[in-house]
């Protein structure tokens, strides 16, 4: 316990799956009854083709710090308090290191409301149960499950220890390649993408930190229209929160409770999609936003567009 000086945490806020065994680095599909008995074991025996890691669930913050305790060990960890002040709500590394070298197993922790077996749709939850708890997907719930995951293995990569700034956004935007491109079917790789897509679009506007506001640089280089004039990282956050910024304050002005409702929010955003922005980057968002809600929840989206 040590040899570990400090601990690198990565969040996916909105955020970061189960990955299936051989036959999803492949591309293929387990029948129901497979997948329904997939463990934490199941899944941490897989992720260990990628980096050796170590899968834990938690229910609470006392049983998660007594994890790190046993594992890391709490007084190898600079401001430990602070560092774990808040838990996130989605899957999340914790990597012991020494120097620029992995001096523990990764650990990768995932909330019990979430952990296999819950009965939780992970991605209903991450996005707040905004648009419903069973989601409509390109691919599946399971497969996205899966691409978080991976997308968690991959920052515990040496190469993802500790960064800040525009590295640490890189990261992030290099992590869920990763994830994408360990799929070797086209087919589900490109479905699984439009669901990773949409789901970074909402993420990123509605409520992610500035590292996870990668949506549109994330869309560009998966749609290989990348160019000399992409936006720059500000620019690009820049854009995000002031797409957050009409969303809600449009909200409010609809809506007719104490506060604004899901159903308010997305009658924010149908209405801002489809009205002039004087920001391009801005108008861009507001439509790919419009558009991953119908994506996941096409009936929900309907009924909404239906009274404007």
């Amino acid at each position: 316990m040590g040899m570990v000086k400090l601990a690198s945490c990565r969040y996916l806020p909105l955020l970061i799956i189960y990955c299936l065994l051989s036959g999803m680095a492949g591309g293929g599909v387990l029948p129901a009854k497979a997948q329904d008995v997939r463990t934490l074991a199941d899944i941490e025996r897989d992720l260990n083709r990628y980096e050796k890691v170590a899968l834990h669930s938690f229910a609470d913050r006392d049983a998660f710090l007594s994890i790190i305790d046993q594992t890391l060990g709490l007084d190898n960890i600079k401001g430990a308090d602070l560092l774990f002040a808040k838990l996130p709500r989605s899957p999340f590394t914790v990597s012991g290191r020494r120097g620029n070298n992995q001096a523990v197993p990764c650990q990768i922790f995932i909330p019990a409301k979430i952990a296999p077996g819950s009965g939780t749709e992970i991605f209903a939850e991450l996005m707040r149960g905004w648009f419903g708890d069973q989601l409509h997907y390109a691919s599946s719930a399971n497969l996205t499950y899966d691409w978080l995951m991976r997308h968690e293995v991959r920052h515990c990569d040496p190469s993802h220890f500790g960064d800040g700034g525009d590295k640490e956004r890189d990261n992030e935007i290099e992590a869920d390649l990763f994830a994408l491109n360990v799929i070797t079917d086209p087919v589900i790789r490109q479905k699984l993408a439009q669901d990773a897509l949409a789901f970074r679009m909402i993420t990123a506007t509605l409520f992610a930190s500035s590292s996870h506001m990668t949506g549109l640089s994330l869309k560009r280089t998966l749609h290989d229209t990348q160019s000399g004039n992409d936006p720059t990282a500000a620019n690009e956050i820049a854009a995000f929160l002031a797409a957050r910024q009409q969303v809600f304050d449009h909200a409010k002005a609809i809506a007719t409770g104490a506060g604004p409702t899901n159903q308010d929010i997305i009658r924010a955003v149908i209405e801002l999609a489809n009205k002039p922005q004087s920001n391009s980057l801005v108008a861009e968002i507001l439509v790919d936003l419009d558009k991953a809600i119908a994506h996941f929840a096409p009936e929900l989206h309907d009924r909404n567009k239906s009274v404007q």
